[in-house]
């Protein structure tokens, strides 16, 4: 072989040799930026959704020109880019999936948010009966499983899991646990029957000694669980009668939307008089509103869906406006302590309005 013929074969194989070397190179940027995981989660602004789609009411009025909408945060995990792209979005915040998650798994942290949600809904359905003065009653669906308190519970129980008997004892809401649990000792391992995905199946759970919240120096025997319970409310006018269609939305955020837009399908007329409302807020019963978390992105949620209204708890009011004020919009933020508050804010919104016009 000549000379200059072995010089260029070196020459080849020292080319493909550096082709290689940037292509493994490349692979290991793309893996660090994107698929190398980060202790990170980012919050950024959510959905503004039409509550509308979300609910119906048997023999409600379906009278609506304008719309109600709940308003959401975005939680993202972060991975290395995303963490250098939102760094410069004045609307994102960082925080550590540790502090979001607080030991418990992602699965149980959905099944948490979905009957946080749950209780959000029902809350809002009996705050719009109560306001109303519609007479119903009280129906439990069952006891279920969110999460086991770390270090605490020793069971073979799943998130989500229904309990239907201990020990052959049938359980159909709290009292009927707590029956079941009376005169148990910590120590005693019994056998559970649970619906875990439509199926029955039988599981062992070990009692453990657990704290009465409500009498600290009291101890009381249980699973070292967090429950949830289902419960449906049946108004004696079976035309009243809401129901809620399945959503991913989780958090117990939304009962004041709801409330509202069960009130507007359950009076004649339309209460949003053709406006766009949006809002957030907790709901109790007896139609008080309580403070929620992540205030400033949804004020950003309400008003890229040009919400000009938006209605927010009293007690989140100040993070509110000091985010409005950062913000170029003509949303008009109003805050509320109860959903007679809610129904008056709109109606002099509405009158305002329609007076300017």
């Amino acid at each position: 072989m000549k000379e200059d013929e072995l010089l260029g074969t070196q020459k080849t194989k020292r080319w493909r040799l550096g082709n290689w070397k940037w292509f493994f190179a490349a692979l290991l940027f793309l893996y660090i930026m994107v698929y190398m995981p980060t202790p990170y989660v980012i919050y950024t602004p959510g959905s503004a959704e039409q509550v509308k789609p979300m609910v119906s009411v048997q023999a409600g009025d379906e009278t609506e020109d304008g719309t109600f909408m709940l308003t959401t945060v975005r939680r993202t995990y972060a991975n290395l880019a995303l963490l250098i792209w939102k760094s410069f979005d004045p609307h994102a915040e960082f925080g550590k999936k540790a502090d979001s998650l607080q030991g418990r798994s992602e699965q149980e942290y959905v099944t948490e948010q979905l009957f946080n949600m749950s209780d959000s809904q029902l809350g809002a359905v009996l705050a719009a009966y109560n306001q109303l003065h519609i007479p119903y009653q009280l129906k439990s669906e069952g006891v279920f499983v969110i999460y086991n308190y770390p270090n605490l519970a020793h069971n073979e129980f799943e998130t989500n899991d229904r309990i239907v008997e201990v020990d052959g004892q049938p359980v159909v809401d709290f009292d009927s646990l707590q029956a079941v649990m009376k005169g148990r000792k910590a120590g005693e391992t019994v056998q559970v029957k649970v619906e875990r995905n439509k199926q029955q199946k039988v599981v062992k759970a070990t009692l453990v000694e657990l704290s009465d919240p409500n009498k600290k120096e009291e101890k009381r025997v249980g699973f070292g669980l967090r429950y949830g319970q289902r419960k449906e409310a049946a108004p004696d006018d079976k035309g009243k009668t809401v129901t809620f269609k399945d959503s991913e939305i989780g958090g117990p955020s939304a009962g004041l939307m709801f409330t509202l837009e069960l009130i507007n399908r359950l009076t004649p007329g339309d209460l949003t008089q053709g406006h766009r409302i949006a809002g957030t807020g907790t709901i109790d019963p007896d139609g008080k509103v309580g403070i929620i978390g992540g205030v400033q992105f949804k004020v950003v949620a309400a008003d890229r869906e040009q919400a000009e209204l938006f209605l927010v708890p009293e007690g989140n009011y100040a993070e509110a406006k000091a985010k409005l004020e950062s913000m170029d919009t003509k949303m008009k933020l109003v805050p509320v302590r109860t959903v007679g508050e809610a129904l008056q804010a709109i109606k002099q919104f509405s009158s305002k309005q329609n007076a300017g016009k």
